[in-house]
């Protein structure tokens, strides 16, 4: 029985290891594809405004100093009438810079895709990319770290990380959240790096404009608010056909401030739902990681209560044939299960260094083992709004 523990552990930690710790190593050591032989496109940045007019002459410089020859950038204004007004009167005559706005009473209609819409309609250039006045470019090499890669003409999709303020995040649960965010982004990004992603950020986004028209947009995802993160994403993705960029110049930041947690919560309870439309294979990875650490945990469990038999029996003088091997299997079992936990930790510190959140030490297998009971407790708590998701439910 005590060897059968032992073989489980090791498989435990193995499979552990393969869709936790060496997922986050790739991901942490990950380096742009290199550049192909053709011309950079032109591209058409569709930038959504959610209402964020106090910032809007900031964002709008940010967008046209960027460092690249052939752009436009596609304002699609989500405002009151007054804001609108002043927007149109502000920016009527930039060059490259073209507005339109939701018309009024669209109801029942997810509000960020149908701007997107819009905007890529308007859109002229060969490459759209999708972002919005929440999130920052950090750099003004930030269009062409996206658009290197279309470079290659096989190249579809281009995935790019927005950055999570972390500080903004308050509360006790602040590091858990973090390290939550953490986890949930390397998840999809393990899978952009192979080629095929199936979710990104619509707000750090690049496609070739056709793939919109020729999946007829957003038509699949229609009766949900949500699903342009990831439902369209998954259905555009071909093969290997998109890829990750993952650099300094490509990050763009959030600009939550105050409602970090509250905008920590939507993104989770949007990707909670729309995820039974995805591919199968992530979550299942991310559920045997789980798995693997409460295995683990119970094994330690198990291992102490080994040398807490055996060491008090050594102790009074008792070796008997029984104690020395007793001692043996509890001592090899910890050690396993400690080498895969301090394997869990710098791995994952390693992740977090390379995606610019706080490492964390001790508090990383805490974290992983509350995060599948944390997750179901989400889901418990939100399942009574789940028809908030569908268009139809909207007034």
């Amino acid at each position: 029985m005590a060897i059968l523990i032992i073989f489980l552990l090791v498989v435990m930690a193995v499979a552990g290891f393969l869709t936790g710790p060496a997922i986050w190593r790739k991901i942490a050591g990950y380096e742009s594809r290199p550049t192909g032989q053709n011309a950079l496109p032109g591209l058409s940045v569709v930038a959504y405004v959610q209402r964020d007019e106090d910032h809007l002459d900031e964002y709008v410089d940010t967008l046209l100093s960027q460092d690249y020859p052939d752009f436009e950038v596609i304002l699609v204004c989500d405002a009151s009438a007054e804001a609108t007004a002043m927007i149109s009167g502000r920016f009527e005559n930039v060059d490259n810079l073209h507005l339109t706005f939701i018309p009024p009473g669209s109801h029942n209609l997810s509000r960020r895709k149908l701007a997107q819409t819009l905007g890529i309609k308007r859109a002229v250039k060969e490459i759209v990319v999708t972002t919005s006045t929440s999130v920052m470019p950090r750099s003004d090499k930030w269009l062409r770290s996206l658009a290197e890669p279309f470079a290659d003409s096989e190249i579809n999709i281009v995935c790019g990380y927005v950055h999570p303020v972390f500080n903004d995040f308050t509360g006790p649960a602040k590091w858990y959240r973090q390290m939550d965010s953490i986890l949930t982004s390397a998840q999809w990004m393990d899978e952009a790096v192979k080629g095929s992603p199936y979710r990104g950020d619509g707000y750090n986004l690049a496609f070739r404009r056709s793939l919109f028209f020729d999946v007829k947009g957003y038509s699949a995802s229609i009766t949900l608010m949500d699903g342009d993160d990831d439902i369209f994403i998954n259905e555009i993705s071909n093969g290997a056909d998109g890829c990750l960029v993952l650099n300094h110049d490509s990050f763009v930041d959030t600009r939550w401030g105050a409602v970090a947690n509250r905008m920590y919560v939507d993104y989770k309870d949007r990707y909670r739902f729309t995820r039974r439309y995805l591919p199968k294979a992530p979550f299942l990875r991310s559920a045997l990681l789980s798995w693997a650490n409460w295995i683990l945990l119970l094994g330690a469990v198990w291992a102490c209560a080994m040398i807490g038999i055996a060491v008090p029996a050594i102790a009074a003088g008792n070796w008997t044939p029984e104690i020395i091997p007793l001692l043996s299997v509890g001592c090899a079992a910890l050690l396993i299960i400690l080498i895969f936990w301090l394997i869990e930790i710098f791995a994952y510190r390693r992740l977090a260094s390379r995606l610019e959140a706080v490492r964390l030490f001790w508090a990383v297998i805490p974290f992983l083992l509350w995060r599948p009971i944390g997750n179901f407790l989400f889901f418990l708590n939100h399942y009574p709004s789940r028809k908030s998701h569908y268009t139809w439910v909207r007034n």
